[in-house]
């Protein structure tokens, strides 16, 4: 099994989303950001970056916890978090209106899968990434766009307003981006799909 590693900031939902034992069975390292050095990322294969992080403390961290892609593995980072100037590649993170009840209204939230060959889907469903986001990814190019919204389209969706994506082009390792805050609704018990998405990760890159 892969070494994890999980970046949280002591929030509620975060503590009792390490404390799952579906996550515990991943033996995950818990790195707490206000007091993470660079030894705490030592010798992780994967690491997950909690949604919902103080963004001082995180752009902060961040020339530490990129060691992990660096060194040829996975950094998983999530939304809501502000990712601009420290992320690899990341072009842009524009804000975007969030519908939280697009499920019981039967809106469609234009949330489309991408990239349908791609091994992400043998780990993901469809209810795994279509519930919210909180913003609108601006991926390098030659990353993979994994999931993108159809709302309000302009120019090229697979670009200007992708939710997930997978880049293996910025850095020795991987970096798996996502607009979606599966940790922060997990921890809380609120909103479908959320703990699918966390699940599904944790499968995909464990």
């Amino acid at each position: 099994m892969a070494t994890l590693g999980f970046l949280h900031g002591g929030s509620f939902s975060q503590l009792a989303t390490l404390a799952d034992p579906a996550v515990q069975a991943w033996r995950p390292r818990s790195v707490y950001l206000p007091e993470a050095g660079e030894a705490d990322f030592d010798g992780l294969d994967t690491l997950i970056v909690s949604d919902r992080l103080h963004p001082g403390l995180l752009a902060k961290a961040a020339p530490a916890l990129l060691t992990v892609a660096e060194r040829g593995g996975t950094v998983v980072v999530l939304g809501e978090n502000d990712i601009t100037g420290w992320l690899p590649g990341l072009e842009a993170c524009e804000p975007a209106e969030t519908n939280f009840w697009w499920w019981r209204t039967g809106d469609d939230n234009g949330v489309r899968r991408t990239h349908e060959g791609h091994e992400a889907w043998d780990f993901l469903s469809e209810r795994a990434v279509r519930w919210h986001y909180h913003g609108l990814l601006k991926p390098p190019a030659g990353a993979t766009p994994l999931v993108h919204t159809v709302r309000e389209q302009d120019g090229d969706p697979e670009r200007d307003q992708v939710l997930l994506y997978e880049d293996l082009v910025s850095t020795p390792g991987r970096l798996i981006v996502a607009a979606m805050d599966p940790v922060y609704h997990h921890g809380s018990r609120f909103m479908p799909g959320a703990t699918q998405l966390l699940y599904g990760l944790l499968r995909w890159t464990g």
